[in-house]
C-alpha cells in the first residue's frame, strides 16, 4: 500500500534551539509566567501565571520566558537567571535536545568551548547540564544551562555571567534548582478520565529533522519501513492511530563500520511520555506521507478529533 505525500502549507519554520541570551535586548520578556499549560478546561488551555490564572483558546502558544538579574555595584546586569521553554522543538528525549543544543551553540556563538556535560535532577524528573563559555564583543562570558522535559516543553535554566564572575554564583543556581518544585494541576471537579475507544491499526511517524509525517499501515511497517539506525540516532516520534505514544525498544542494536548491518527494534505503547502529544504537533508538520483513509492533514485532523470524542463520551 503506498503512502501519498502532501506538502502542507504555511506550516510554521523550524525555531533555532539556541534562542536564548544571546543580547539581552533581543529578549522578549513577560512577567512571571508559570511553567504549566497543560491543564484543560472545556477545552481549553489553563494557564497559571505568578499573579493569577486565565483560560486560553486551542492555538494560543507560550513563547514567555522568565529573566532574573543581578546587578553589580555600578548597577549593570552582569548576572542573569533565565527560565525558558521550547514548544517548538520533536525532539523528547532530553539526550537528544542536548546535542542539538551543543551543535547550534558551535555554529552561532563565536569561540564557543565546551566545559561539561552531566546529568542533573530537577523535581526528581531527569534532564541534562551543559557548561560552555562563548565571546560577545569582547567580553568572555560563561553559561549553564540545565533542562528538563516537562509535559509540553523542554524546560530550561539558563545561568548567565562573565567568565571571571561565574563562580561566586554557583551557589545560588545550585540553590534555585534545588528549591525548583513543579506545580500540581488545577483541580476540576468535571473532568473526567477517558476511556480507551476501539482505534485502526496505522502509525503515525514523526520526523524529528524534516518534520514529515508518515502514516503506515500498521506496527510491522512501520518497522521495516524506518530503519533502527534513524530510530537509534532519536530522529523520529511516533504515535498510534489513536494518537498515543509509542516508544521504540531496540531489540538489535545497528552494527558500524566494515561489517555495519541494520538493527531490530518494536513499538510499545509509552504510558510514562511526557512529551507533546501528537494533536499538538500538527502545526509544525512540513508534509505529509499518507494512505488511506489517512492521506492528508485534513484526514488526520479530523480521525483525531473523532478519537477525542470518542474517549470523552465512553
Amino acid at each position: 500500500m503506498g503512502r501519498t505525500r502532501v506538502r502542507v502549507r504555511g506550516a510554521q519554520p523550524r525555531l533555532p534551539v539556541e534562542r536564548r541570551l544571546r543580547r539581552e535586548d533581543e529578549v522578549t520578556r513577560r512577567r512571571d509566567a508559570c511553567v504549566r499549560i497543560n491543564e484543560r478546561k472545556n477545552g481549553m488551555a489553563v494557564y497559571r501565571l505568578h499573579e493569577g490564572c486565565m483560560v486560553l483558546p486551542d492555538g494560543w502558544r507560550d513563547q514567555t520566558m522568565n529573566v532574573f538579574h543581578l546587578p553589580d555595584a555600578s548597577g549593570r546586569k552582569d548576572v542573569a537567571f533565565v527560565v525558558t521553554r521550547d514548544y517548538d522543538t520533536p525532539l523528547d528525549d532530553v539526550g537528544a535536545y542536548a546535542d542539538a543544543q551543543q551543535t547550534a551553540f558551535k555554529r552561532q556563538f563565536p569561540a564557543y568551548k565546551p566545559l561539561a556535560r552531566e546529568p542533573v535532577t530537577i523535581d526528581g524528573r531527569p534532564g541534562l547540564m551543559l557548561d560552555y563559555q562563548w565571546r560577545s564583543d569582547k567580553t568572555l562570558l560563561r553559561q549553564r544551562q540545565a533542562m528538563v522535559r516537562l509535559d509540553d516543553a523542554m524546560l530550561v535554566f539558563t545561568l548567565n555571567a562573565r567568565v571571571e564572575d561565574f563562580e561566586r554564583h554557583i551557589p545560588a543556581w545550585t540553590a534555585i534548582l534545588s528549591s525548583f518544585v513543579v506545580m500540581p494541576p488545577a483541580p476540576d471537579d468535571g473532568d473526567v478520565q477517558a476511556a480507551p475507544s476501539e482505534v485502526l491499526p496505522h502509525v503515525f511517524a514523526l520526523s524529528a529533522k524534516t518534520r514529515v509525517l508518515r502514516v503506515y499501515p500498521d506496527l510491522r511497517a512501520a518497522c521495516e519501513r524506518i530503519s533502527a539506525r534513524e530510530v537509534e540516532s532519536h530522529d523520529w516520534v511516533f504515535f498510534a492511530s489513536d494518537g498515543s505514544p509509542l516508544a521504540p525498544t531496540i531489540v538489535q542494536r545497528s552494527r558500524h563500520g566494515l561489517f555495519k548491518a541494520d538493527g531490530r527494534y518494536e513499538l510499545r505503547p509509552d504510558p510514562g511520555y511526557s512529551g507533546l502529544e501528537l494533536r499538538r504537533r500538527l502545526n509544525a508538520v512540513t508534509a505529509v506521507e499518507g494512505v488511506p483513509p489517512l492521506l492528508t492533514m485534513q484526514d488526520i485532523e479530523a480521525h483525531l478529533r473523532l478519537q477525542r470524542a470518542d474517549g470523552a463520551s465512553s
